[in-house]
């Protein structure tokens, strides 16, 4: 259940996030250059647990659109620092707000009481899963 509810968020998230040009996944590493600036791509894709070339495609990406900057490093030209622009905190902000939309329209249908009681459950079955990994 789960499993079939996460699948039905995900693609509503990914339909909305199409007006703005990216995908779920780069939410994720949108996040990442954010919360770690000036990070290699290396170090990102370890954070992210991302092989090399799924990182660099996704950096890719994000250059392409202008949402991130490679910044080449002194001391060693094959290591590039990420660094997020202002387009790509904007595109952050919006995926952010986008993802709070698909969440409301989900739980629209609960009332204050039952939405506390699933983030509860939630909670509690997070803590478990993370504690069984």
């Amino acid at each position: 259940m789960l499993s079939k509810l996460g699948q039905a968020v995900t693609e509503q998230f990914a339909q909305r996030l199409r007006s703005i040009g990216i995908r779920p996944k780069h939410c994720g590493l949108l996040a990442a250059i954010r919360s770690m600036p000036m990070t290699s791509q290396l170090a990102l894709g370890q954070a992210l647990n991302l092989v090399p070339s799924a990182i660099v495609t996704m950096i890719d990406d994000l250059e392409a659109l202008g949402a991130i900057n490679r910044i080449a490093d002194e001391t060693d030209r094959r290591r590039y620092a990420i660094e997020l622009t202002e387009k790509g905190a904007t595109m952050l902000q919006q995926a952010t707000a986008l993802a709070q939309q698909v969440d409301d329209a989900i739980l629209d249908s609960l009332g204050k009481n039952e939405r506390d009681v699933l983030h509860q459950l939630l909670k509690k079955l997070a803590t478990r899963s993370s504690q069984q990994s």
